[in-house]
């Protein structure tokens, strides 16, 4: 199982891709290289970065992508389908088969849900981020939208995001404000790629099909 160290930051965190001179310059590189279940296709590279402060926490995300797509508009809306990163977490003294789903694609449209492993397979509700709670997230993108069709001179991508902890609050009724020692579960994913074979994780997840809300093979984020 991995371990990332989350790092605290007094400074304000710039929602941008540029790193140097930045907050960002302190954050652990996170490289996203377990293609799970790969067959045949380009790997490409995707990075991540992770601060927080007394409010929020803080994402980042680099993406090589010759390929650059969404359509996807609407709150909560299938992401997935796009160029596109997920952010799954849990703190590891609360229900250890719920979990937080952060999605969001290339142009910045985003999924916010509480739900649990197995939710759909038994036909339970999650729980969405509200419009009137996510107005109070921010997330930028090098990628102005609202859609975005691919062109010949597609490299990369990078989305940044500030997730309060009074909204995962909110959705959760769970305490989600990290201490100085406090460790959660959490895995990081790359999707919207040609086939499943090419989507990647930080921490292996070892299912014979893809299943990438596997709780069970969340590594580790430990606050300092």
């Amino acid at each position: 199982m991995k371990t990332y160290d989350v790092k605290r930051t007094e400074r304000p965190v710039p929602l941008t891709g540029d790193i140097g001179g930045t907050p960002w310059e302190d954050a652990v590189v996170v490289t996203l290289n377990e293609f799970n279940w790969y067959e045949s296709g380009p790997k490409r590279e995707a990075t991540a970065r992770v601060l927080y402060d007394s409010e929020a926490l803080y994402l980042l995300f680099h993406v090589e992508d010759t390929s650059i797509s969404a359509t996807t508009t609407e709150l909560n809306g299938p992401t997935f389908e796009d160029s596109c990163v997920e952010f799954f977490a849990t703190p590891v003294n609360y229900h250890p088969t719920h979990y937080l789903n952060f999605e969001a694609n290339c142009c910045g449209t985003f999924k916010l849900a509480w739900q649990e492993r197995g939710w759909q397979a038994r036909g339970r509700d999650r729980d969405l981020v509200t419009p009137s709670l996510a107005a109070d997230m921010q997330v930028t993108t090098s990628e102005p939208g609202p859609t975005r069709r691919p062109t010949t001179d597609d490299e990369s991508w990078w989305l940044a995001a500030k997730i309060p902890f009074a909204i995962l609050h909110a959705l959760t009724g769970l305490p989600f404000t990290p201490d100085m020692g406090s460790v959660w579960r959490a895995n990081f994913h790359r999707t919207g790629v040609e086939t499943p074979s090419q989507e990647v994780t930080w921490n292996p997840v070892e299912t014979h099909e893809p299943k990438f809300h596997s709780p069970e093979y969340f590594g580790r984020l430990r606050f300092g």
